[in-house]
């Protein structure tokens, strides 16, 4: 087994970028970079600059919240990318070419290995003339002859590449072939330390990187929940997990990880499952008769890990719906909106129709506030909020047609005027609110989690320890 130190480089502000919704704001990304340090990651990597100046200013952003623990973008291995990715300020600059028949045949047709070998002497050597430190990657290492691999990185390194990246870029290899990738390298006598970027086409990135870590790697990329294009890559919270249970690296500040798990789901709208490793909801629930009486005596009879080493506790049994029909049925009581954070008493009553106190399991949440026409309705009565999950806005005015009502919506940094009837998607991760302007009608917000106050996504705390 490798006794070398392991350090982590977290690209969910890079690969998660390239997942289904993983568009994150500067802001959002400012919020997931400081959350990324405060659980110890070793580096950030974030971005590609050259897409545009949009994403310069996001990096740049990045850059400047990270403080001293330093930033990579990507590049392609060319001038212009190299500059854009120094003009943020990242401290590295990650450089890839896929040097195989089917990269170059998709991306730099007619191109010889000359011309390869020339993209890489100039882009490399240039980063480093501009002060940046580099990492080489050979896209779809795993498919890569291995003399080829050998040839290109010893090429990259002595034009001044500090580490070399191996990219399992569709996700082909097993952990017996990931491990034996790294130790033939390793043994090839390259002067740099190797980094694996693996991808979960198959289900096998956490394992292939454990074999990789005792193989010889001592870099590993992830993702928070293992967001990335595709089916992800290696999972952060996992991967620290096993470190930690192994011996290998402690899990310092593993109590952040299942709200950076949390926050990463609502921005990029693609929330970890129940059975999540580490970070599901029920990863730490005990259901079976014979598991809950071993787990009163120990557990762990039935448990890894202990589950307040990431913020979690012990759940005793399930959560399943009423199984008598009868039970789903609510008679919705009037109760005032001061039961909400980030709410007060509103125009006319609000009648709770469903959450988990009515229909446990249900996880819906939804309300129907019947708003009578007012000279005033004074400064609003919900301020901005966001929610982990998505959220539904309904207007119904009371005249023909359900017109009759005029509300003000306040989504992200802009404001909309809306006559009823009108109903409002609202995406997990987008700040919100409403006020009613004039007439009168019913307002219905759906939401999708059992518990208001839970569902809400509160900007991260960070003590001096972060």
């Amino acid at each position: 087994m490798n006794d070398r130190p392991v350090h982590i480089i977290d690209a969910t502000l890079r690969e998660g970028m390239q997942a289904a919704n993983g568009a994150f704001t500067t802001e959002q990304s400012v919020e997931v970079a400081r959350c990324l340090i405060a659980c110890g990651v070793d580096m950030v990597e974030c971005g590609h600059p050259a897409i545009g100046h949009h994403e310069q200013l996001r990096v740049a952003a990045v850059v400047e919240a990270s403080g001293a623990v330093p930033v990579l973008a990507h590049a392609r291995a060319n001038n212009n990318d190299v500059d854009a990715v120094a003009k943020t300020g990242a401290d590295w600059v990650g450089i890839f070419l896929g040097v195989n028949e089917i990269s170059l045949n998709s991306r730099l047709p007619g191109y010889s290995r000359d011309d390869v070998h020339r993209k890489i002497d100039e882009s490399v050597g240039y980063a480093r003339q501009l002060g940046l430190r580099v990492r080489f990657t050979v896209e779809d290492s795993s498919r890569t002859d291995f003399g080829l691999l050998v040839e290109t990185y010893t090429r990259a390194i002595k034009a001044g590449a500090d580490r070399i990246g191996i990219a399992d870029t569709v996700g082909v290899l097993e952990p017996g072939r990931a491990g034996e990738l790294v130790r033939r390298l390793v043994a090839s006598g390259l002067d740099a330390e190797i980094e694996v970027h693996l991808h979960d086409d198959r289900g096998l990135a956490l394992a292939n990187a454990l074999a990789a870590i005792d193989a010889g790697a001592t870099w590993i990329s992830t993702s928070v929940n293992g967001l990335g294009e595709r089916a992800g890559i290696v999972d952060l919270g996992a991967l620290l997990a096993n470190l930690d249970h192994r011996g290998t690296r402690t899990c310092a500040n593993g109590q952040r990880l299942r709200d950076l798990s949390r926050r990463v789901g609502a921005y990029s709208r693609s929330a970890p499952d129940d059975r999540r490793p580490v970070v599901g909801k029920n990863v730490f629930r005990h259901v079976s008769k014979l598991h809950l009486m071993a787990v009163d005596r120990d557990p762990a009879s039935y448990e890894w890990i202990a589950p307040e080493l990431f913020g979690a506790e012990r759940v005793i049994g399930g959560d399943g719906l009423p199984k008598a029909p009868a039970e789903w049925i609510v008679k919705p009581p009037v109760v005032s909106a001061t039961e909400l954070r980030h709410h007060r008493a509103g125009p006319g009553d609000r009648f709770v129709l469903v959450d988990e106190r009515f229909v446990a399991g249900a996880d819906q949440y939804c309300i129907a506030r019947r708003i009578p026409e007012l000279d005033s309705y004074g400064a609003g009565h919900v301020d901005g909020h966001v929610h982990h999950c998505d959220s539904l806005f309904v207007f119904l005015g009371t005249q023909e047609n359900y017109q009759g009502l005029e509300v003000d919506v306040h989504l992200g940094e802009e404001s909309f005027r809306v006559q009823s009837p009108a109903s409002v998607f609202i995406p997990a991760g987008v700040r919100h609110s409403y006020q009613v302007v004039a007439g009168s009608g019913t307002y219905l917000n759906h939401v999708l989690a059992g518990d208001y106050n839970s569902s809400l996504l509160d900007p991260p705390s960070f003590g001096s320890r972060d």
